[in-house]
Order: structure tokens, then C-alpha cells, then sequence
């Protein structure tokens, strides 16, 4: 996603002051921010249709959605948040029984037989083809969805963690 990515490079004077906790502390509350509506987007108790939003039955995929705000490192400065399902503290956790990756499933869908390479499994009429249709990326809506904020709020983060040494 290239309009994701922000960098900046620029030459430290020696009376700039750049304050990092500022812009650290403006990522988490984006974070937080991207998370509640991702929430908020598949917090319906309707079985979801094809194309839409995923349902939430038991709420396993509501609550596995978190961020992560990596610690500053000498090889980067922390200056990033990972939101995603399945994400606690930076480590996966997996939602379903099988050990894979449910979130993809919904966004990609299943086909029948999958793993089968024979393709008599779709049944007298012919059938979808479609175990589970291809849900809505609830993910990159709240991305797209938030994206003018979280300009917002970084570059006023920026602004104010710049300063010069004498205020």
C-alpha cells in the first residue's frame, strides 16, 4: 500500500530538539483508534453476506484485532504500528482450531475441494464453487476510512516534537 508509507529524512541542527515519546505516543493513539473502528465495522450479529463486512458470532475475530508499537531499536526507531486481527503485542495469535490463518479465509474466500484436485465435489447443480465467499477487507476500510485523520495526527505530532533547544 503505497499511500501508507510516510518517510522523512532531514539533517539535525544542533538547537533542533526532536522529542520522540511525542510522535510514539501519537502512533499508539492511532492505533488504538484504527482498532476501535475495525471493531466497530464487523460488530454486527447478522450472518454476513458475500462482499460484506464479516459477522460476529462468538466475537474470537472481533477481539483478536489489536496493535503493536514496536520498542526503538539501534536498527529502527520505532516510528510504526501494526494493526491487524490476530495481533497481540507483535506475536499471532490464532483464531481457529486448525492453527490457520482465519482472517485470510474471510477475505479470500474457500473454495470447495480445495485441497481435493478432482472437481466433483460441487454437487448435481454445479453449485457457487464457493465454500465460504470472499468476505469485505474490513481492514483497509478502517485504513481508508481513517487515513486524513491519521495524517492529521501525525503531522501534529511532528510539529510538536520538533522544537528548537531554547523552548
Amino acid at each position: 500500500m503505497a499511500d501508507g508509507y510516510l518517510h522523512i529524512d532531514f539533517q539535525q541542527s544542533g538547537n533542533v530538539v526532536f522529542d520522540r515519546r511525542m510522535v510514539r505516543q501519537a502512533f499508539i493513539k492511532i492505533g488504538q483508534q484504527h482498532l476501535s473502528v475495525a471493531r466497530r465495522l464487523i460488530a454486527s450479529r447478522d450472518r454476513s453476506q458475500p462482499g460484506q463486512n464479516p459477522g460476529s458470532e462468538s466475537g474470537q475475530l472481533s477481539g483478536s484485532i489489536g496493535f503493536y508499537v514496536p520498542n526503538a531499536t539501534s536498527r529502527r526507531p520505532g516510528f510504526m504500528v501494526r494493526i491487524a486481527p490476530n495481533q497481540k503485542r507483535g506475536r499471532g495469535k490464532t483464531a481457529s482450531i486448525t492453527g490457520d490463518y482465519y482472517p485470510a479465509f474471510l477475505m479470500h474466500g474457500v473454495k470447495r475441494g480445495a485441497r481435493r484436485q478432482r472437481r466433483h465435489n460441487r454437487g448435481a447443480s454445479g453449485g457457487s464453487g464457493w465454500r465460504i465467499a470472499p468476505r469485505n477487507n474490513f481492514m483497509n476500510e478502517s485504513l481508508e476510512h481513517l487515513a486524513p485523520w491519521t495524517r492529521y495526527v501525525l503531522a501534529q505530532a511532528l510539529r510538536r516534537a520538533l522544537r528548537t533547544e531554547g523552548s
